[in-house]
């Protein structure tokens, strides 16, 4: 009976040691070298005006969270939206410094701040040119995951300004009546 009850305690704390979750793995260097490589290949392709290459940093199912506006989901939607801002002659510039980045085996989440410099206005025939536009202080969250091939794609990305919001538009007046 005691050897039976002794085989019956160790099988259990066998399973029971088995059933507790494994340590997670973190990122190894190359898994994190490969994924600041993105922030690197953001810079370049948007600041190229290359739509297709800023889209190719996310998976085909990404999501980006913009400001004031309602999600952007997958490639298509994505090239869109990118389109407008990059697909243009004259565009904005992007400089993201190296952020902070935690992870572990496929999942990696990396924040920061970037900046956003509008073109230069065009030059006026006559006077003086313009100020040259400020930059725009932005912050961001990414979560990249690991793709079956080993890459790093972006699959989730949020943003949004240090601006303080606009103020809300003045009330109408209300409409009087005339009798």
């Amino acid at each position: 009976m005691h050897r039976a009850l002794s085989f019956a305690s160790g099988t259990a704390l066998v399973l029971l040691a088995a059933c507790q979750p494994s340590k997670p793995v973190p990122l190894s260097a190359a898994d994190s070298t490969a994924i600041m490589k993105i922030r690197t290949d953001m810079i370049a392709g948007w600041n190229a005006g290359k739509v297709d290459a800023v889209v190719a940093l996310y998976t085909s199912d990404a999501e980006l969270q913009a400001p004031n506006r309602p999600a952007i989901k997958g490639s298509d939607a994505l090239r869109a939206y990118f389109n407008v801002t990059l697909g243009v002659p004259n565009r904005p510039t992007i400089d993201i410094p190296v952020g902070k980045l935690l992870g572990r085996q496929d999942l990696a989440v990396m924040s920061g701040t970037y900046t956003l410099t509008p073109p230069a206005p065009p030059a006026p025939t006559k006077g003086a040119a313009p100020a040259p536009p400020a930059p725009i202080a932005l912050k961001y969250l990414v979560a990249a995951t690991k793709q079956s091939d080993g890459t790093w794609k972006i699959a989730y990305q949020a943003y949004s300004t240090d601006a303080p919001p606009a103020p809300p538009a003045p009330a109408k007046p209300a409409r009087r009546r005339h009798r």
